[in-house]
């Protein structure tokens, strides 16, 4: 009786499951660099590739802030909201967690379609920098001018800039 009671257990012990728990991101198009909570994750990969799509593992449920980056193309970011599946919730979570004899994997997904980047307008940008600078406080430029060493402050009346050269 403790020989079969012993195998039981060991066999518990040995096929003892688990969730992993699972972020995958797929953009369109591929290779974009992928930021979750500050945090690199990777590239993207294309949808055919022999690893599958790039996904990050995760611990704690909840929302989780993500960014999507690549050069020429806008940069994207949101709010993906985790969501606690039931058997996650005790004492449930310790039949999944522990005496599964199979992998639980718990998916949540991230598909974004990135768009091309429009070229800035340099003339609105500057005069809006310079509108921000006439109408913040004197002491904090100063005290900022003074931890940095910026030079001096631009006169309050806008100078006249140069039309921007178009490049074909």
């Amino acid at each position: 009786m403790f020989r079969v009671l012993f195998c039981c257990l060991v066999v518990l012990a040995t096929c003892a499951g688990c969730v992993e728990r699972r972020i995958y991101i797929v953009t369109q198009p591929a290779d974009v660099d992928v930021y979750i909570d500050g945090e690199f994750i990777g590239k993207t990969r294309e949808k055919d590739h022999p690893e599958g799509p790039l996904y990050a593992n995760f611990i704690f449920y909840g929302k989780r802030e993500y960014t999507l980056r690549k050069p020429g193309y806008a940069t994207l970011s949101g709010e993906i909201d985790l969501e606690v599946p039931w058997y996650e919730y005790p004492p449930i979570d310790f039949f999944a967690e522990v005496l599964t004899p199979w992998i639980i994997v718990d998916e949540h997904f991230v598909e974004a379609k990135l768009e091309k980047a429009k070229p800035a307008d340099v003339d609105t940008l500057y005069r809006s920098a310079l509108d921000y600078r006439r109408r913040s406080r004197p002491q904090d430029r100063l005290e900022y001018a003074s931890i940095v060493r910026l030079p001096a402050p631009v006169p309050p009346h806008l100078p006249r800039l140069p039309k921007p050269v178009k490049q074909d």
